[in-house]
């Protein structure tokens, strides 16, 4: 366990100093956001809580080159000692890219992005659902992607994540092109660490309305499943937007006594039910002020999560956005069972800087 620990605190220190040099040859750009969001929760008995949280970035770029650092730090209200502050501080980025735009690598703890639906992504094994959060950024992964632009409409991308035993590192390859003004992906999917394989295939495209399907089979140690959504959105005139996406797993539960609730506290699952449906309404008229209303149906036990959100931002780098997650349906629904609330109200506060 030493050695291992050794030999990544190596490689870390080494991706450091490589960004280090790089950005030497390039003009550092800093940026970067601190947030607050109360939240005031209700069942029986009201609770009060929340976090602040502080982002900071440091970017660089040439012609052929590229560098990212961006330290995270979140703080529940009742941490009241800089020690436990301190030891909130993360490396959320930590990565660089070589190559023109046609061919260029990508190595270090970086944001991963697989799939194209917009809510339920099948194919996204490596960012979870979180229906609540309107706006964060997502931890970043570590792990090597290529791209390979080939001609104007076909590419290839590929991603390794590395771990300690190389037999266990997961290896992804995904190609993409365009037919019949359609965007569609190939995408196969090996982790072995949790014995999976996952074929896919992915389309886009407009037609009138904007559409999208994203599909997945998995084949698994004791189990094969497959996995789809399929979703469309449209702007009327008013200017009003509207989405809607149906979420299939076929290794979800059909009867809500079947659910294990361990499975979403270990992260192993973000979804226990088979069938869901995600829709969304919103006014965007104005870009600084947009109120919208968003609802997640779990079709088998009939709960429902709503929630409606108000985005107003108050200055050019100030924004506020206030919230609510509200939680209907039966007792033994999934999400009645996995938040001990009936609902949250937030206000989340974000300053630019």
């Amino acid at each position: 366990m030493r050695v291992q620990r050794v030999r990544f605190n190596f490689l870390f220190l080494f991706m450091l100093f490589l960004i280090s040099i790089l950005s030497l040859f390039g003009q550092i750009d800093v940026s970067g956001y601190l947030e607050t969001r109360p939240l005031i929760a209700w069942n029986n008995s009201v609770n009060i809580y929340g976090y602040n949280r502080g982002w900071l970035e440091f970017k660089t770029s040439g012609l052929n080159y590229g560098t990212q650092i961006a330290f995270n730090c979140i703080v529940q209200y009742d941490t009241t000692h800089i020690v436990n502050i301190l030891e909130n501080i993360n490396v959320s980025r930590l990565m660089l890219w070589l190559g023109p735009e046609n061919l260029r690598i990508t190595a270090g703890k970086q944001r991963l992005y697989w799939g194209v639906a917009k809510v339920f992504r099948p194919l996204d094994v490596f960012n979870p659902i979180n229906f609540f959060e309107p706006g964060y950024e997502r931890p970043g992964t570590n792990a090597i992607l290529g791209y390979l632009s080939v001609g104007r409409l076909t590419s290839l991308r590929g991603i390794y994540l590395p771990q300690h035993n190389f037999k266990k590192s997961l290896l992804g390859l995904r190609i993409g092109t365009n037919l019949y003004k359609n965007d569609i992906g190939l995408n196969f999917i090996h982790k072995p660490s949790d014995l999976k394989r996952i074929v896919g295939f992915e389309v886009t495209g407009d037609l009138i309305l904007g559409y999208w399907g994203e599909f997945s089979y998995t084949w698994e140690d004791s189990a094969q499943y497959g996995k789809a959504s399929l979703g469309c959105d449209y702007t009327f005139s008013f200017p009003l937007y509207s989405m809607v996406e149906f979420f299939y797993d076929g290794n979800g539960e059909n009867n809500p006594q079947k659910y294990d609730i361990t499975k979403i506290i270990s992260g192993e699952r973000v979804t226990l039910a088979r069938q869901y449906l995600y829709i969304s309404i919103g006014w965007v008229h104005d870009p600084f002020f947009r109120p919208s209303i968003n609802s997640v149906i779990n079709l088998n036990d009939r709960g429902i999560i709503l929630i409606p959100r108000i985005y107003y931002s108050i200055f050019e780098n100030t924004e506020l956005t206030f919230g609510l997650n509200y939680f209907l349906g039966p007792n033994s629904s999934e999400f009645r069972v996995i938040s001990s609330f009936d609902g949250q109200a937030y206000i989340w506060a974000r300053v630019y800087f």
